[in-house]
């Protein structure tokens, strides 16, 4: 019989499929599509007892959207935007973890807030029609009004905040150290720094990653 009280460290990688939850005025006169990222996470798993963990660490994550836009002028002088933003982020999850065992195979599954630092990012338009340019805007995460495009000055996505939160799932099995896991995060702040009542934009996520437990630092003692 064991104690509580195991500590597990390891890391993962894999691919994100992001997208923005985008409420505008004007929502029907663009599309919002998912952009492909990439994920490290360092991942702590302190193991209450055998069904129930406390699954946390620090993770590097990409994500973004890509939106269409189309604009009518006159007949023969219609043009489109494709604009695509990326953003990367440093975030803790906390998720409450439960566990289950197939003969070797363990299943688990979690749910819990996590909370982002953007670092960095880009916004790029690519605008065909009536005029055929590229614009690339780097991210200001304060309330700055430097745009070099209009359509971004017009819909801020240039100038967002910061600081995001929201809340997460995880679903994954483990066999001996290695892991396979898909989670789905959907963030609850409004990145918009200014916006009428009914206008909003939030991260959206869909991760997996496949990783490997390196050691278990501190490990059940026998009761």
């Amino acid at each position: 019989m064991f104690s509580y009280g195991q500590l597990s460290i390891g890391v993962s990688t894999g691919s994100n499929l992001s997208t923005m939850t985008v409420f505008r005025r004007d929502l029907s006169t663009f599309k919002i599509n998912p952009i492909f990222g990439i994920n490290a996470n360092f991942i702590a798993d302190y193991m209450f007892n055998p069904n129930m963990s406390l699954w946390t660490g620090l993770s590097i994550s990409q994500k973004g959207f890509n939106q269409h836009i189309k604009y009518y002028f006159r007949p023969g002088l219609d043009s489109t935007a494709e604009i695509t933003s990326k953003l990367t982020y440093i975030e803790l999850p906390i998720y409450l973890k439960f566990n289950t065992s197939i003969k070797q195979i363990n299943i688990f599954y979690g749910a819990g807030p996590y909370v982002a630092y953007g670092i960095q990012g880009k916004v790029t338009t690519n605008i065909t029609g009536r005029d055929n340019i590229t614009i690339e805007d780097k991210i200001k995460w304060n309330k700055s009004y430097d745009y070099k495009s209009d359509l971004l000055n017009t819909y801020g996505y240039s100038n967002i905040k910061r600081l995001d939160f929201g809340i997460g799932t995880i679903l994954g099995f483990s066999y001996k150290n290695f892991m396979l896991t898909a989670s789905y995060q959907y963030g609850l702040n409004n990145l918009m720094w200014e916006y009428f009542q009914d206008e909003k934009m939030s991260n959206s996520s869909l991760s997996i990653s496949f990783g490997y437990f390196i050691s278990n630092i501190l490990k059940p003692k026998q009761l």
